[in-house]
């Protein structure tokens, strides 16, 4: 029987696009001037210095900063090092762990293309696409409840098995703890059977639809699943573990179902996901490469009725000095963070995009990460300058 989310598991570990010698030369990117994007320069280092003043304070040991407006990368900053005695940090080289940033980058992004595609339907139930999907109650479950956490299913599980595969099937027995649609409840075993859905649906690993019409198109050269501890550029996780959790998902769910998951695994670099920002904030469309229509992003990034803050895959603004977005970004802002200590946020209305990827879980003392990003956030808002603040109208409409 085909088991979702694990075909080729083995052939794609032997193949990780990463180059592990961190010596090795990659090729410098041009960056749009702050001016040119409408943008202050002076607050886009107000911005850094928040950064660096959670560095300072032993929060982390480093990160990558990158910030752009629409379809123009303005920063991409590499601040401290990737851990105690270890490199510097650097934008174009060093990978973190994307922990949940996986559900939207990842897959989000493939349900995204897939109802594009008309091969998946966001009310339709689970079942029609995972028949394994089993258990009182979840005949109701749609793919809209996974994607807005109201599915019912717990926030975690622990994964059983001797193989993925068994993990995979267990997991999808899972209980529900309420009726769908009823409660929201943030859930990494939602976006696993999400994963495993839209594998169904598109009829192949999700790594390789992702691969072939994202990250390669947009030139995400350093965006993988399956890292493996060989990897050299990798931030480490856990300084506690050392190489344990140096290209090795932190994340407990995914690291026992190989890696590949629809909670977490992705890894990527601050460069890659600037590309990925500057997309969505474009439209849909970067460089002359149509990756999404405008009105697909428009439809998975509108928070939904009855959901708190929740859109479809992507978070929205909650009250203020709550959640990651901050005060001084628009309402129709969204964005998703990373327990790792990684985010994305984007303001269609002002057309500005940040990504922060740090490795937050690195030491054990407090974790201030929401705080430091409603900061940065709110910095970046006011950077634009008079004037500059017009309302987005995404291409190709």
């Amino acid at each position: 029987m085909y088991v979702p989310a694990l075909m080729g598991l083995l052939a794609f570990a032997h193949a990780a696009p990463v180059d592990p010698d961190p010596s090795a030369t990659l090729p410098r990117h041009e960056l749009a001037s702050a001016d040119a994007a409408g943008l202050s320069r002076a607050g886009l280092s107000r911005a850094e210095e928040a950064v660096w003043d959670e560095i300072n304070r032993g929060s982390f040991p480093g990160a990558s900063l990158a910030v752009g407006r629409w379809g123009q990368v303005v920063m991409e900053e590499g601040l401290g090092r990737t851990g105690a005695g270890e490199g510097a940090v650097d934008p174009d080289r060093t990978v973190y762990d994307l922990a949940s940033l996986s559900k939207v980058v990842g897959t989000t992004t493939a349900v995204m293309l897939l109802v594009e595609d008309g091969r998946m339907s966001l009310d339709d139930p689970v079942q029609a696409y995972l028949p394994e999907f089993m258990g009182s109650g979840k005949e109701r479950v749609t793919i809209r409840h996974l994607l807005t956490h109201t599915s019912g299913l717990p926030a975690g599980a622990d994964v059983y098995g001797a193989t993925p595969e068994e993990g995979l099937l267990r997991l999808m027995r899972v209980p529900l703890e309420h009726r769908p649609g009823m409660a929201v409840e943030y859930s990494d075993v939602g976006f696993v059977i999400l994963f495993a859905a839209a594998e169904r649906a598109a009829g192949e690993p999700l790594y390789r639809l992702l691969d072939r019409r994202v990250f390669q198109p947009l030139g995400m050269t350093s965006t993988s699943y399956v890292m493996g501890e060989g990897c050299l550029r990798c931030a480490g996780t856990s300084r506690n573990l050392g190489l344990a959790y140096r290209g090795r998902v932190h994340d407990p769910i995914s690291r026992r179902l190989g890696g590949i998951a629809g909670n977490a695994g992705l890894f990527s670099t601050a460069h890659d996901m600037a590309r990925f920002a500057a997309m969505l904030a474009n439209g849909g469309e970067l460089d002359g490469v149509r990756v999404l229509r405008a009105a697909t992003i428009r439809a998975f990034t509108q928070r939904q009725p009855g959901t708190g803050t929740r859109a479809l895959g992507w978070d929205t603004p909650g009250a203020p000095g709550t959640g990651a977005a901050g005060a001084r970004v628009s309402s129709s802002s969204f964005g998703h963070t990373g327990f790792t200590g990684t985010s994305i946020w984007i303001d269609p209305e002002r057309g500005t995009w940040v990504v922060l990827l740090a490795n937050r879980t690195y030491e054990d003392g407090p974790n201030r990460m929401q705080a430091l990003r409603r900061t940065v956030h709110d910095r970046v808002a006011d950077a634009v300058r008079p004037g500059n603040g017009m309302t987005f109208t995404p291409l190709g409409q």
